[in-house]
């Protein structure tokens, strides 16, 4: 059991980032491809001594995927499943009546909305229309004035997302004779999206085959064939869809209206546009080929032969419309582009892989055991891609470069990289109590200088079986284990986040002067001086210490592991030394950076039968904390963002720390000279000793903060370490303390199991529109923002806001104790129910077995944020982003 994100509990932070290394039947895949159906065994190798011979891509842990391959001198078996599951939103943000959005607007002191509706008329007319709304329009839309005056309850998220279905089709079959085994699958995915309409739609379609077979008695081979085609639907403007429905009110009509010529149009909301702007068409093909070579040269050593080759092909078709929508709070009319385009982007990768190895085995005596591997890996890829676009499409129903009569623009793309390895492990036990391994392995990538390109990174991992047949069955498991670890980490990344293929190469992009040319009167080409390159740079070297205990009990009816391990990445690459301004170039990459992870992990399980009653228990926790401990930052430069994250590094700083300012509490009219406020409340004078934010003039139901350096101003200092002004950190964003609960009980042929995941400790800041209301005057106001400052509530959790969201409303929302959020959670991930029929049943009816399933995902979270907010996401952004989906399953399995 475990989170979603299991893998942080080595403490994979590295600046340059990156994600594990996916291992298919020893062949590096996408996840993603992976048809669940075909899996066998999933391993996650999370220490460098475990992970280090898989070399340059395993930095950041290895996952290990087995696939089903049948069995030899089986008969033919077909297998077939099916789930069929109903989905929709786990968390959406929840909007308040519009008669409290309107009164909100009041409080707040706007007069005018920006749409133009006066305030007060419009509280009024929401009051009347809450008593009879049959004396009011239809359409729940009065007009005063010229001016539109909305005052029905509409839903946006209810037409935005309905929810979906999704089907899942797996057919396998296997065998095998005496020398031969197979196993061919086909599989078919069908998600219609929690969106409306085929604009949030996925398909995949799955093939594939295997086949081992002897060629002689010392050779074997064995083939592997894996298709998958997949077509992805996105909405355009995905984005801005959610941001709409973040920031339209409680009011705005989701049907059509019309113009002031009576033209009818559909308002501007998600529901709309799904329906009527064509989506975005990614299609996917991917092909693989492996084929494996196995002689037994003699007893003992066998030596192997891999070769992978596969091609994976993307194109993307995107058509822009110029339809005409009204705007749900002004009432204006516009198309949505102002002119129509094609746009079409093709993209290949074909990748290629060599490993050659050989194994030995031996045993001297009947105790001393060593086995050892050698071999080489060798890897190229080669991506490239164009893309072709051109404006005027003359018949939306049929678009293309052709179709269209506007300007033509293009374009093209192309990386390549090449990874070599040569490893080396030696395996020792002697009468399986003291186990030694050391690995080797020397990688050389691409993406480095010639003279700086290859590396050598060793590992050893010992062990120590302590448990003794005397100690059994008290003690069935007791061993003690220890391991280092060196692995190199190639991936360089652009500011963008995008991977650098070529960081040593200066290089820069052609494009357009903004000037024109006086003699031809057109724009002149340019090309920007490139960045700076550093003439040496090379591996972040990832080393880990790991110390661990396994133990069982009981015969093993309790089982579990300890791991205690500190993680070091040395020479990570980062801007180096600060240059001169008058250079005007940012400093170049150079391994610069040292970081440090230390962490502990636990791993609990209990499981037992009585007669036909079987049940299991698992729990496992662990935690991890990531400093820097070398950073050429001299002058302590902070760089705190708005968010109150760093956006450079110190030594000695604590990975994901939150800078900001600790909350006094809210201003009150005793912190100001009697008499000097006006009848707003507003232009007072803070009493002697009552430190306002610089610059701001204060007033009651403000935000107060404590003043830290006692100069009796609030400021943010000069953002070094020596002169943090009033700022100081005040939480961490790193998820601390994560769990996962798994149950499995059964009884005869009923079974079922659940899955709890989990954070213990968690610090966030939060600022968007879902968490502080009316963060602009465009913005929108949840149900969960209505406890907000006014002369009658003055104890309320959010400051007072103002006209237009205008004076004093950013600086009561800077980042502070106040507001910082618990980001702790546990959500119950999955619950299953399954019945097996009896054999005495399937026999009857065919020869096999059959399984039945009820299913439910993230059916409820345990958490401290407000609706549509959810904690295990990684980015929260605006408020505004795809929610994780509840499902609820019928599945059903057939063997014959």
């Amino acid at each position: 059991p475990g989170s979603s994100s299991s893998l942080n509990i080595r403490g994979f932070t590295s600046i340059n980032g990156g994600s594990p290394l996916v291992l298919v039947d020893n062949v590096p895949m996408d996840i993603e491809d992976i048809n669940p159906d075909d899996i066998n065994t999933v391993t996650v190798l999370k220490d460098a001594s475990a992970s280090s011979i898989y070399g340059a891509r395993a930095a950041f842990g290895v996952i290990l995927i087995t696939t089903k391959h049948g069995r030899r001198n089986q008969p033919v078996k077909f297998n077939y499943s099916l789930n069929l599951a109903s989905t929709k939103p786990s968390t959406l943000p929840k909007k308040p009546s519009v008669l409290e959005f309107v009164k909100a607007l009041k409080d707040f002191g706007t007069t005018s909305y920006w749409a133009g509706q006066d305030v007060n008329t419009w509280y009024d007319l929401v009051q009347k229309y809450n008593q009879d709304a049959s004396k009011f329009p239809s359409s729940g839309i009065q007009a005063v004035n010229g001016i539109q005056y909305p005052l029905a309850q509409t839903d946006i998220y209810k037409s935005f997302m309905p929810g979906g279905f999704e089907q899942l089709h797996n057919l396998s079959f296997n065998g095998g004779s005496e020398k031969t085994n197979f196993r061919v699958s086909l599989g078919y995915t069908d998600q219609d999206g929690i969106m409306a309409t085929k604009a949030d739609n996925y398909k995949r379609y799955n093939f594939n085959a295997f086949l081992n077979t002897n060629l002689t008695s010392k050779l074997i081979a064995s083939i592997n064939v894996f298709y998958n085609n997949d077509t992805r639907n996105t909405p355009q403007n995905y984005g801005q869809l959610f941001y709409n429905a973040i920031t339209y009110g409680p009011y705005a009509p989701t049907g059509f209206g019309k113009t002031a010529d009576s033209t009818v149009l559909p308002y501007n909301t998600p529901n709309n546009i799904l329906h009527t702007e064509p989506y975005i068409i990614d299609n996917s093909n991917n092909v693989r080929l492996y084929g494996k070579l196995e002689y037994n040269l003699f007893k003992g050593i066998k030596l192997n032969a891999e070769y992978t080759f596969s091609r994976n092909a993307f194109d993307r078709t995107n058509v822009t419309q110029t339809n005409s929508y009204i705007n749900p709070l002004n009432f204006t009319f516009s198309p949505l582009n102002t002119i129509s385009q094609y746009y079409r982007n093709t993209d290949a990768t074909n990748y290629s892989a060599v490993n050659l190895y050989a194994n030995y085995n031996t045993t001297i005596g009947s105790a001393h055991h060593i086995s050892a591997v050698i071999g080489t890996n060798q890897e190229k890829s080669n991506q490239n891609g164009f893309n072709i676009s051109r404006y005027g499409i003359i018949s939306t129903t049929a678009p293309s470069i052709n179709g269209s009569v506007g300007t033509i623009n293009g374009g093209d793309n192309f990386n390549s990289f090449a990874v070599a390895g040569y490893f080396g492990r030696l395996n020792y036990d002697y009468k399986g109590r003291y186990l030694l391994e050391v690995t080797g392995r020397y990688d050389g990538s691409s993406r480095f200088p010639a003279s700086d390109r290859f590396g050598f990174f060793p590992s050893f991992s010992a062990g120590w079986n302590i448990a003794q047949k005397n100690l059994q069955p008290a003690i069935s498991l007791l061993k003690l284990r220890a391991s280092y670890g060196e692995i190199g980490n190639q991936i360089v990344l652009f500011p963008s986040g995008a991977q650098n293929y070529y960081p040593y190469i200066p290089s820069s992009t052609p494009s357009n002067s903004t000037w024109v040319n006086s003699g031809t009167n057109i724009l002149n080409v340019t090309v920007p001086a490139p960045p700076l390159v550093s003439a040496n740079f090379t591996w972040e070297r990832v080393q880990t210490s790991n110390l661990g205990l396994d133990f069982g009990v009981l015969n093993n009816k309790i089982s579990g592991s300890f791991d205690i391990f500190e993680r070091k990445t040395l020479g990570m690459l980062a801007s180096g030394s600060e240059l001169p301004t008058i250079l005007g170039a940012a400093a170049p990459l150079q391994n610069i950076a040292d970081l440090k992870v230390k962490g502990w992990e636990m791993n609990l399980t209990y499981k037992d039968q009585v007669k036909d009653f079987t049940y299991s228990l698992a729990f496992n926790l662990s935690n991890n904390q990531a400093y820097i401990t070398r950073y050429n930052n001299k002058g302590g430069l902070l760089s705190i963002g708005g968010n109150g994250a760093l956006t450079n590094y110190y030594e000695g700083q604590k990975i994901g720390d939150i800078w900001g300012f600790q909350t006094q509490g809210i201003f009150t009219e005793d912190d100001f000279v009697p008499g000097t406020l006006n009848g707003n409340l507003q232009g007072g004078v803070l009493k002697p000793g009552i430190a306002p934010y610089k610059g701001v003039p204060q007033n009651p139901g403000d935000i107060r903060f404590a003043d830290l350096n006692g100069d009796s101003v609030i400021y943010i200092g000069n953002n070094t370490l020596s002169n943090t002004g009033d700022r100081k950190i005040i939480g961490n964003n790193n998820r601390r303390f994560q769990f996962g609960i798994n149950g499995n009980v059964s009884y005869k042929n009923l079974d079922l199991s659940f899955f709890l995941i989990g954070v213990g400790k968690r610090d966030l800041w939060i600022s968007n529109q879902v968490f502080f209301p009316y963060q602009n005057q465009f913005s929108g106001i949840f149900a969960n923002q209505l406890d907000y400052w006014t002369r009658d509530n003055r104890n309320a959790y959010f400051p007072r806001y103002y006209a237009n969201a205008s004076g004093n409303t950013g600086t009561s929302e800077i980042v502070q104790t106040r507001f910082l959020s618990n980001g702790a959670y546990m959500r119950l991930k999955n619950v299953t129910i399954g019945y097996s029929l009896p054999a005495t049943i399937t026999n009857k009816l065919y020869k096999g077995s059959a399984r039945i399933f009820f299913s439910g995902e993230n059916l409820y979270s345990w958490d401290h944020l407000p609706a549509g907010l959810d904690p295990e996401a990684s980015d929260l952004g605006s408020g505004g982003i795809y929610p994780f989906i509840k499902k609820y399953s019928f599945g059903a399995t057939i063997s014959f």
